[in-house]
């Protein structure tokens, strides 16, 4: 890695971070998080209500894995476990496994950097032994750099959700007022990262949570999902070397459980409720 890392130093890659105190995002992470309580309801009071216990595991990396003066080659994945246990309800937990491979090419064009992605997620819900399922992302990403403190993220990114295909335009800004300060506008992740010294790291960001997967039986198919969105708050502390430890406590938003079956779609909304964060970060 330490290779690789000289590589890119010595490519004509840009890297904001290069200049500032502010660690690299995350490439590699092994991360528990937890909702130790939802209240779901029906919107039309028709379904009944339901208490939910939401664990989550993941760990993975995305790694160079060949850098050339211009261009750069990403490789890995993630691989998750959602445990999502029904307190009071007429519904039966579930245990959902998501493995999602990644692979990115990125290239250095004078101002510009651009990246194309494929990140397919494969998933399976196994207390009903239900079949693989794929849904996913791929998407093409520019980055404009107006200057090493201010960069603007542009693209179109691609969605396929259990039939349903979307494509989007991408938009993002990253800025860095002062070299312990950075501001990430960057969709799904908009981050706020102040380091007071080259140890500790203070985040406040927010960051979608929450699993997909397909049910099947004697005629019928149904895509269900889990989703949320997480205000967080939290900070990191350096091990060693490029290794990081974060712990983060906050709030889960527009959390909702949506099941699609024939045309028909139906929704669980819950409550805001606490979410709780514990990660080990490799952090280049």
């Amino acid at each position: 890695m330490e290779d690789i890392i000289e590589a890119i130093r010595q490519s004509e890659f840009r890297f904001a971070r290069q200049t500032a105190e502010v660690p690299f995002i995350p490439m590699g992470w092994m991360q528990m998080r937890s909702y130790p309580r939802s209240e779901f309801e029906d919107e039309g009071n028709v379904l009944p209500s339901a208490d939910v216990a939401e664990r989550s595991f993941s760990m993975g990396a995305v790694l160079p894995v060949h850098v050339a003066k211009r261009d750069m080659f990403l490789l890995g994945a993630d691989v998750a476990r959602d445990d999502i246990n029904v307190r009071a309800g007429p519904y039966r937990d579930q245990r959902v496994l998501r493995v999602t491979p990644v692979a990115a090419w990125m290239h250095q064009s004078g101002e510009e950097t651009i990246g194309v992605f494929a990140a397919p997620i494969f998933s399976k819900e196994q207390i009903g032994d239900q079949p693989w399922a794929v849904n996913g992302f791929a998407g093409v990403i520019g980055i404009h750099w107006y200057s090493d403190a201010l960069q603007l993220f542009y693209g179109g990114v691609y969605e396929h959700s259990f039939g349903d295909d979307i494509v989007y335009p991408y938009f993002g800004l990253q800025w860095l007022p002062t070299p312990n300060l950075s501001v990430a506008l960057i969709f799904p992740w908009p981050t706020l990262t102040y380091v007071p010294t080259d140890r500790w790291l203070l985040q406040l960001g927010v960051s979608p949570g929450g699993s997909s997967w397909v049910s099947r039986g004697d005629g019928f198919e149904s895509a269900q999902s889990l989703s949320s969105w997480n205000l967080t708050a939290g900070a990191g502390y350096r091990l060693t070397g490029r290794y990081w430890l974060f712990t983060g406590a906050g709030i889960t938003g527009l959390r909702g459980f949506t099941s699609e079956r024939g045309g028909e779609e139906t929704r669980l909304e819950a409550q805001p409720s606490p979410v709780y964060t514990i990660a080990i970060q490799y952090r280049p």
